[in-house]
């Protein structure tokens, strides 16, 4: 008698037994797989942390018997260590038992961290614990406690052969007054690895701080940019360049500008360009297009030309030159909605995308020193001519949209030529402008 294998051969009786004990000792090989995969897949478990108390296991009530009852709980006896437990543990709860006065690393912790935080005078029912942990869990897994007075900022940075100077902005995100932010790293250099392991030191430090690198070098910095928004989990969006700084009361600002203004999805600020050695740069008198102009401002013991960010009108808006610069913040709903940044531009996305949001929603100014731009010789600079060409053809590409928009919001386009159906960037502005900025008092 002939039997037929797996493979379709044939096989005498005498091959079938030792066949069938192969089969088996194969089978017993893949359910080991399989029970250790499991396992590991088991061990990822909602994470607790717990203060002030030793040695406690919690569990949730189950509805059915297939269903995982544990949650991982991490017991430490105080909060003294607290930042390296949040950047090792990343726990989804954290649970004080005892004094609350005697926790003061949480009490002044970011509100990301504050709105994940129990507190318990006494240790309470170790079952009502178990359940009052996972609802903490859920509800800030399924909402967003906070998310108009305490929103958390993504700050996002595209990073290429950076390595130290990445220190500059991480020393101004430290400083920020307002302190529910995250940084959202993504490194485009093609350095050997050395800016890579500077930021993965970085992420060591502080645990708002993450850090992706992709499978190969770029060079499309709108790609870049909209990796590094997509993988943030705030609610605002805010850019930073890898070698500029904010200044301390920036990402306030920015919360207080949207606030006041809830109909508008993006926000703008002021910024002054300084060299490496400390001083100014600036543009000749009547920059762009006469609407550009510079105010003296000291901070930190420094004087700084602040340029003062020009309104958005039928000039301002078709130029990258008096476009919005830095700070450029959206409300990150509105960002994805509209596409984010062009990943096909390596240089004007920043233009273009402005244009885009112009297109969409209003327009926030708040007119406050917020950016400290640093020039040096990076592709803004030593690309500059095909920067200019890729923003003309922006322009023409938008032109009438931008017209279509500024009758839409009541605004004069005072550079149509109506017989050529386009823009003119040479007609004179008029005496008094028209624009459609909102003006934050922050």
């Amino acid at each position: 008698m002939e039997v037929f294998a797996f493979d379709g051969s044939a096989r005498k009786d005498g091959d079938t037994a030792q066949k069938r004990v192969s089969v088996k000792k194969q089978l017993i090989k893949v359910m080991t797989v399989v029970r250790q995969f499991l396992k590991f897949k088991r061990g990822k478990l909602p994470t607790v942390c717990v203060f002030g108390h030793n040695g406690l296991q919690l569990a949730t009530p189950i509805q059915e018997d297939y269903e995982e009852k544990r949650l991982d709980c991490r017991c430490y006896l105080s909060d003294s260590n607290l930042e390296q437990i949040l950047i090792r543990d990343r726990p989804h709860i954290i649970i004080t038992i005892g004094n609350r006065s005697s926790f003061l690393s949480l009490r002044t912790s970011p509100f990301e961290i504050q709105k994940r935080w129990l507190h318990y005078d006494t240790l309470p029912d170790i079952t009502q614990l178990g359940i009052d942990a996972y609802n903490c869990y859920l509800t800030n897994m399924f909402n967003s406690p906070g998310a108009y007075d305490n929103p958390l900022v993504t700050v996002f940075t595209p990073t290429y052969n950076t390595a130290g100077k990445i220190y500059r902005p991480f020393q101004s995100l430290k400083e920020q007054t307002y302190t529910n932010w995250e940084w959202i790293i993504v490194d485009d250099s093609d350095d050997g690895g050395r800016t890579f392991k500077i930021l993965c030191n970085l992420a060591k430090k502080d645990h708002r701080i993450q850090v992706f690198k992709p499978w190969e070098h770029s060079g499309i910095i709108g790609k870049i940019k909209k990796w590094a928004c997509r993988l943030g989990n705030g609610h605002i969006l805010v850019e930073l360049d890898h070698d500029d700084e904010l200044t301390d009361y920036a990402l306030d600002y920015v919360v207080k500008g949207f606030n006041q203004f809830p109909e508008a999805e993006f926000l703008y600020t002021d910024c002054a360009e300084i060299y490496e050695n400390g001083t100014s740069n600036t543009y000749r008198k009547g920059w762009a297009f006469g609407y550009g102009s510079y105010t003296d401002v000291e901070y930190k013991g420094k004087f700084f030309k602040s340029a003062n960010a020009p309104n958005m009108n039928a000039k301002t808006i078709r130029h990258i030159i008096s476009a919005p610069n830095h700070i450029r913040a959206w409300r990150k709903s509105f960002y994805e909605s509209i596409g984010g940044h062009n990943k096909e531009l390596h240089v004007g996305d920043d233009y273009e995308i402005v244009v885009r949001t112009f297109l969409k929603t209003r327009m926030i100014r708040v007119p406050t020193l917020c950016y400290i731009q640093y020039i040096s010789n990076t592709a803004q600079w030593t690309r500059n001519r095909d920067i200019q060409r890729h923003v003309r053809s922006i322009r023409v590409h938008y032109d009438r949209m931008i017209h279509d928009r500024l009758l839409e919001l009541g605004c004069e386009d005072f550079i149509w030529d109506e017989k050529n159906g386009c823009s003119n960037l040479n007609i004179p502005n008029p005496e008094v402008e028209s624009h459609v900025t909102l003006v934050a008092n922050v």
